[in-house]
């Protein structure tokens, strides 16, 4: 029977079959003839990645997805999130609080739309969540795979960003914000709400929740924690 040239086409998800290669030391081990940069190897071994021995072919041992042909300065947690978007390490973040309030936020949005209970924990927070009807909008956060620091800040690598701009790069991300692409056009993860000329003095956080807070869980969650 001929195959069907020119496609990779992920196995089953994974249950048994490729846990023990969810330690990093053991997928690490998987690297033998590695033939590309040590840092690519070591973002694709950060990004759940092993390698299958043949080419650049990796295989991610969360979701079974397979990839390959990477170019040096790819961005392998975007490449991972773009054709593999349910993968369940898109659920992480930088903050174990971060992590636990998106969890909150699904929850409210999961009983929202099936007329559910009400959430065991009725703290202000999630009362204020629960009305921003985002029964509607089921992405939240809503660039998820910008969810890590590391990524956003990679964002303002790009040379369209002005080269005297009056704030740091690792403020902005810290704020939750990835570079847009455009002008000095910065875009929050979590809401998507967008911010741009900023100036000195511009503090992005209270930049973002005095037009964002509404809108914005995190934005939300920091006020909560400053009453």
């Amino acid at each position: 029977m001929a195959r069907m040239p020119g496609r990779d086409v992920a196995p089953p998800p994974p249950i048994e079959r490729y846990r023990h290669l969810r330690n990093q030391e053991t997928r690490t081990r998987s690297y033998k003839g590695w033939p590309k940069s040590d840092k690519l190897k070591s973002e694709l071994i950060a990004d759940g990645f092993f390698y299958l021995g043949e080419k650049d072919r990796v295989q991610c041992a969360y979701c079974g997805g397979v990839l390959h042909s990477f170019e040096e300065n790819e961005n392998v947690h975007i490449e991972h999130y773009r054709h593999f978007p349910k993968c369940e390490t898109f659920d992480e973040t930088d903050s174990k609080d971060e992590a636990a309030l998106f969890g909150h936020v699904r929850t409210c949005m999961s009983e929202t739309q099936t007329d559910g209970p009400a959430s065991a924990d009725n703290s202000t927070l999630l009362e204020k969540i629960k009305s921003l009807n985002l029964s509607t909008n089921t992405k939240c956060p809503r660039h998820k795979y910008y969810a890590l620091l590391k990524d956003r800040l990679r964002t303002f690598d790009n040379p369209n960003w002005p080269a005297k701009h009056p704030m740091e790069k690792d403020v902005l991300a810290k704020a939750g914000l990835f570079y847009a692409g455009v002008g000095d056009l910065c875009e929050c993860f979590c809401c998507g709400g967008q911010l741009e000329d900023f100036e000195e003095g511009d503090i992005p956080v209270e930049e973002h929740d005095k037009y964002f807070s509404d809108i914005c869980v995190l934005a939300m969650n920091r006020s909560r924690k400053t009453h």
